[in-house]
């Protein structure tokens, strides 16, 4: 069976709408899950929840303790210079 040219450019143009297709359908599933989710959604979100609730005063959440996970030291350091 010999393929012509165009059998060749019309199997590759075939695959390249079905990967398009393809591609879209899952878009268009997935546009509510959002793989990734911006921030300027959840200020919007947030702002019309308190405009929703006639909020007036809005108190940030704490920002996260920051502590170290390394042990503190036992004993001071050596420190050796090499002339």
């Amino acid at each position: 069976m010999e393929l012509s040219i165009l059998d060749f450019i019309l199997i590759n143009f075939v695959s390249y709408v079905f990967g398009i297709g393809t591609g879209l359908v899952i878009c268009l599933k997935n546009k509510d899950k959002l793989l990734v989710k911006s921030r300027s959604n959840d200020n919007l979100s947030l702002r019309q929840f308190q405009q929703n609730n006639n909020q007036s005063h809005y108190d940030p959440p704490p920002p996260p303790i920051i502590a170290a996970s390394a042990p503190p030291p036992d004993k001071v350091p050596i420190k050796i210079t090499v002339e």
